[in-house]
C-alpha cells in the first residue's frame, strides 16, 4: 500500500533522510524545536539537555556553568567558589568566597559568612579558623580575630567575645597582647590587683 502523505518528525525528533518510515529523538546535548525538522541543534554555550528527543535545552543551574556547546550536563563550581547566576557559560561565573566567608560544597550558588569566633583573612577558601588562644572573634563575616589586651589572656580557642579575655589573677601578669596564659609574680614580688 503505497501512502499519499508524508507524516512531519514532531518537536524534539528529526530525519535527515528521505524515504524513512520513522523519526528520531534528539540526543542528549541536543534539541529540535520545530516539527518537520531535518536537523537536530546542539544546546549552545550556558545551557543543557540531559534527556533525549527533548525541544529546548536547560540554563545552566546557580552555582553550575556550561562551557561547551551539545553539552548533556553541567560543570559544578568548586570548593570556595559559588555562582549566584543561571545560564553562566565558563568557569569564570565561579567566583571566589569573599575574605570573612567560605565555601564548603560544589554546585554553590552563594557564600557563607564566618560566624562568631571564626574569621577568614583569604579568599576563595572552603573554611574559616577559630579564633586562637588569646583571641577572640566578636563578629560575623570577619577577616580578623581580636587580641585580648594588656592585663587580659584566653586560654581557649574559637572564642566569641571580650569577655573571654580573662582578667590576671592575683599574683599573676600578663604583659603582652594576645595572650594564651597569665604568668605567676617572681620570687620577691607580688601583684594585689
Amino acid at each position: 500500500n503505497a501512502s499519499v502523505s508524508q507524516t512531519p518528525c514532531g518537536l524534539g525528533t528529526y530525519q535527515p533522510s528521505t524515504g524513512q518510515d520513522s523519526c528520531m529523538d534528539a540526543d542528549p546535548g541536543y534539541f529540535v524545536e520545530a516539527s518537520a525538522s531535518s536537523t537536530q541543534t546542539p544546546c549552545g554555550l550556558g545551557t543543557w539537555q540531559n534527556e533525549s528527543g527533548q525541544d529546548s535545552c536547560m540554563d545552566a543551574d546557580p552555582g553550575y556553568y556550561v562551557g561547551s556547546n551539545a553539552s548533556a550536563s553541567q560543570t559544578p563550581c568548586g570548593l570556595g567558589t559559588y555562582n549566584p547566576d543561571s545560564g553562566s557559560n565558563n568557569s569564570s561565573a565561579c567566583l571566589l568566597a569573599d575574605p570573612g566567608h567560605y565555601v564548603d560544597s560544589s554546585a554553590s550558588p552563594s557564600q557563607t559568612p564566618c560566624g562568631l569566633g571564626t574569621y577568614q583573612p583569604s579568599s576563595g577558601q572552603d573554611s574559616c579558623i577559630d579564633a586562637s588562644p588569646g583571641h577572640y572573634v566578636g563578629s560575623n563575616a570577619s577577616i580578623s580575630q581580636t587580641p585580648c589586651g594588656l592585663g587580659t589572656y584566653n586560654p581557649d580557642s574559637g572564642s566569641e567575645n571580650s569577655s573571654a579575655c580573662l582578667n590576671a589573677t592575683p599574683g599573676h601578669y600578663v604583659d603582652s597582647n594576645a595572650s594564651a596564659s597569665q604568668t605567676p609574680c617572681g620570687l620577691g614580688t607580688y601583684n594585689p590587683d
